[in-house]
């Protein structure tokens, strides 16, 4: 595939003496939302609807790559963990909510999946990965730092 520009912003100024900042559509990951660079015709399919392009970011190409494998992936959010757990229970997998102190408090950051030494912890943002022969791990979610870095 062919690695995207990444155009950066242009600054000049116009015949009245202000700066004008010209700047160029980005493209982020939908998995994790990293800045993947220009957005282009690739990015839109027939239908005017945006494409899957997790394959080109570091962190979710190996998602994707699970994925083809036969891996069924839920990430874990606040907003989603009652989808994931319910899930894993249809599956007769144990989950439950992980607790940690956070500014004084026990508060629920995650979900713990399995139980005894094969037991997983997902921590908000990361990928579960149930693999097909039925064990599970997890894909850590991108480091703060890489947030909206570019590629």
């Amino acid at each position: 595939m062919k690695p995207r520009t990444n155009t950066p912003d242009c600054v000049t100024t116009n015949d009245e003496g202000r700066e004008v900042t010209t700047i160029t559509l980005k493209r982020a990951c939908n998995g994790c939302g990293q800045h993947l660079g220009d957005a282009d015709n690739r990015d839109v399919d027939d239908h005017g609807n945006l494409t899957d392009v997790r394959a080109e970011c570091d962190h979710c190409r190996p998602l994707v790559e699970l994925e083809a494998a036969g891996c069924k992936t839920w990430e874990l959010t606040p907003r989603s963990i009652s989808r994931v757990d319910w899930d894993l229970d249809q599956l007769g997998v144990y989950a439950k909510g992980y607790w940690q102190e956070v500014d004084g408090k026990l508060q629920v950051v995650g979900l713990r999946v399995g139980s005894g030494e094969d037991r997983v912890v997902a921590f908000w943002g990361d990928w579960v990965v149930r693999h097909p022969d039925g064990h599970f791990t997890v894909h850590k979610a991108p480091a703060p730092a890489e947030q909206g870095a570019t590629a």
